[in-house]
């Protein structure tokens, strides 16, 4: 039997954006509904403009793209994977410890992308920090198992890498 995941939430102020997004999006939606019912003739003013309804459409798949993404945790660390699912992309990636190269984070920043092999080559991933419900205790997990893997800190600038020895 395999040990359950430790996961990572998003934090309740990302949930509550992405609602308080949607919510704009249907009261605007509804609001132009309104207006072409009252006024048909509504529709040849700015009602009638693409651009109107491309910031709509925009509101919609952003806001539910929020709110229905932080449904599920952030990270999930186990014990042979790692899924990551960040935010500005719409599928999770699951990696196998094995698979992973190295990280990078700024000291001090916001951000940690995750380097790892594939069939096609390296690939990454990014992370926002600021968005972890957690965050302290997710890197102390990342550099703890990265550490045990025999992976090695090294700092350039003000970048923070680690990564597997040469």
């Amino acid at each position: 039997m395999t040990a359950p995941a430790e996961t990572y939430a998003f934090r309740p102020w990302v949930r509550r954006a992405g609602a308080s997004i949607v919510l704009v999006a249907a009261g605007v939606t509804a609001a132009i509904i309104i207006a072409l019912i009252a006024n048909p003739n509504a529709r040849y003013g700015w009602i009638g403009e693409r651009a109107v309804w491309a910031y709509i459409a925009t509101l919609w798949i952003g806001g539910l793209k929020v709110w229905l993404g932080t449904q599920r945790a952030v990270a999930e660390v186990r014990e042979e994977t790692l899924t990551l699912r960040p935010l500005h992309q719409f599928r999770s990636r699951t990696l196998r410890w094995s698979d992973l190269r190295g990280t990078e984070q700024m000291i001090g920043g916001d951000r940690m992308i995750v380097y790892y092999d594939t069939a096609r080559g390296m690939r990454f991933v990014a992370l926002n920090l600021n968005l972890i419900k957690g965050r302290r205790a997710f890197l102390a997990t990342m550099d703890e198992r990265l550490r045990a893997m025999g992976f090695i800190e090294k700092t350039v600038d003000r970048s923070r890498y680690l990564s597997r020895p040469q």
